[in-house]
């Protein structure tokens, strides 16, 4: 299946065990968010996920938190596109927004299942390296795209 999926290729490159570390902070906080109603929560992880969405993730706590922790275990640099990264960060700030809004309603239910989607795919991203950015990109985004290049 990896061999069909296509990615929004660019030159910039992104740290393939920082963002597994990412995932699973991700994964913790969703985690006592829903656990503990704390909407709040999730609006903090909503927005690490836009400073990662739409910047370089510089000022973002828990990417520089993961950073550190590489280091310090010494896990070797393994390099992939960071635009799916990016694009999986978007998809995130998205989920966390709307299981905000839904904690805030008091629909806790329907935010525990927005909140398991997420957790599936933090859960993904963190256990097993598999990325639904670029699954989303290539089957929902880039027919569109050949579509639209082709009128």
């Amino acid at each position: 299946m990896k061999s069909n999926i296509q990615c929004p290729v660019s030159t910039n490159k992104a740290d393939e065990n920082v963002a597994r570390i990412v995932a699973f902070f991700a994964l913790a906080i969703t985690l006592l968010g829903l656990y503990m109603n704390a909407y709040w929560l999730i609006l903090l992880l909503a927005a690490d996920f836009t400073l990662r969405a739409f910047t370089t993730g510089t000022y973002s706590p828990l990417k520089n938190a993961a950073k550190a922790i590489a280091a310090k275990l010494s896990l070797e640099k393994k390099t992939t596109d960071a635009e799916p990264k990016k694009f999986a960060a978007g998809l995130g700030m998205a989920f966390c927004l709307i299981i905000a809004s839904l904690q805030i309603s008091g629909f806790q239910l329907a935010a525990n299942g927005v909140g398991a989607v997420l957790l599936f795919c933090a859960v993904l991203e963190s256990g097993f390296a598999i990325c639904l950015g670029c699954i989303v990109y290539t089957y929902m985004v880039l027919p569109f795209y050949k579509q639209s290049s082709k009128l």
